[in-house]
């Protein structure tokens, strides 16, 4: 197991992110926004910049975090729009996001990455629960074929991440994806905190299985996993707070146990302020060595 972090979560600004990542014994970094935008729109000048700057650091890139499909309509009546105004998402048809798609390969074959980030579609505004639904899995079946296209000319992993602002919120969920097509250029984002918090109603049945059973489950299929703590409180309108990790409700000393022999990157996406993101990482490399 190696240990990463999303350069944003310690500092918008990746020349200022890098130093204070490479200071706290990381090797490894993953890219969503840089440079004030979302990575897979980045133009060449800005992707040379950005390598010179890892390279400066010593580090490497562990994902490239695209947004591909999370603000791309499932059908061609959904309304989406963000869960929040600060997290830079590309829009656009599935065409659109399909070229958005090719342009982070190129960029992550730059960086000397081959994994990158996509979603499993952002649940819409103007359509009701349930979510992932037997015929919202055959449409996201069908988009996903299309991008495994676009992954396996360009020599990309393709990592689905249950998300809990889309269809699938659940690791059991994308999952079924990854065992449907059964290619190995697309396997799992396993973030454990959005599985955790995803809504209960939106799904389609109860699921009732925790987060460590999960990871039994699907850890065949994971290539990438993202970290973050949550502490549920029913006395605000969004009871999931996000809180610095060790502090929440999720067992993270369990759950690296069980991923010890896990041979890819765990990635912090602490979703706390500066103080806390950097407190989360000096915790995570903690249980990390516990279990070495």
């Amino acid at each position: 197991m190696n240990l990463s972090v999303i350069t944003d979560q310690v500092d918008q600004d990746i020349e200022k992110a890098l130093p204070l990542i490479q200071a706290h014994g990381y090797s490894y970094v993953e890219l969503h926004n840089v440079f004030g935008k979302t990575i897979e729109t980045i133009d060449k000048d800005e992707c040379a910049c950005l390598k010179t700057l890892l390279q400066k650091y010593q580090l490497k890139v562990s994902c490239i975090a695209s947004t591909v499909f999370f603000l791309c309509p499932l059908y061609p009546n959904d309304v989406v729009s963000s869960f929040d105004p600060t997290f830079k998402a590309v829009t656009g048809n599935l065409d659109t996001h399909l070229s958005y798609l090719l342009k982070a390969c190129r960029i992550a074959k730059t960086l000397d990455c081959d994994v990158v980030r996509v979603f499993p579609f952002r649940f819409p505004d103007n359509r009701r629960p349930p979510y992932g639904t037997v015929e919202d899995v055959s449409q996201i079946l069908r988009a996903m074929s299309r991008a495994l296209q676009i992954a396996q000319a360009e020599d990309v992993t393709l990592v689905l991440e249950n998300c809990p602002h889309s269809h699938l919120p659940k690791g059991f969920m994308t999952a079924e994806i990854v065992q449907f097509i059964n290619n190995p250029h697309l396997q799992l984002l396993w973030d454990p905190g959005n599985s955790y918090r995803a809504i209960r109603e939106n799904l389609p049945q109860p699921e009732i299985r925790s987060i460590y059973d999960e990871w039994d489950a699907i850890k065949s299929y994971v290539r990438h996993v993202h970290i973050k703590d949550y502490h549920y409180d029913p006395h605000f309108e969004k009871p999931y707070r996000h809180v610095p990790l060790g502090q929440g409700d999720l067992n993270y000393k369990v759950l690296m146990n069980k991923m010890r022999d896990f041979p890819y990157c765990v990635s912090l996406e602490a979703e706390v302020d500066q103080a806390g993101t950097l407190a989360s990482m000096q915790v995570l490399k903690t249980l990390w060595e516990a279990d070495r």
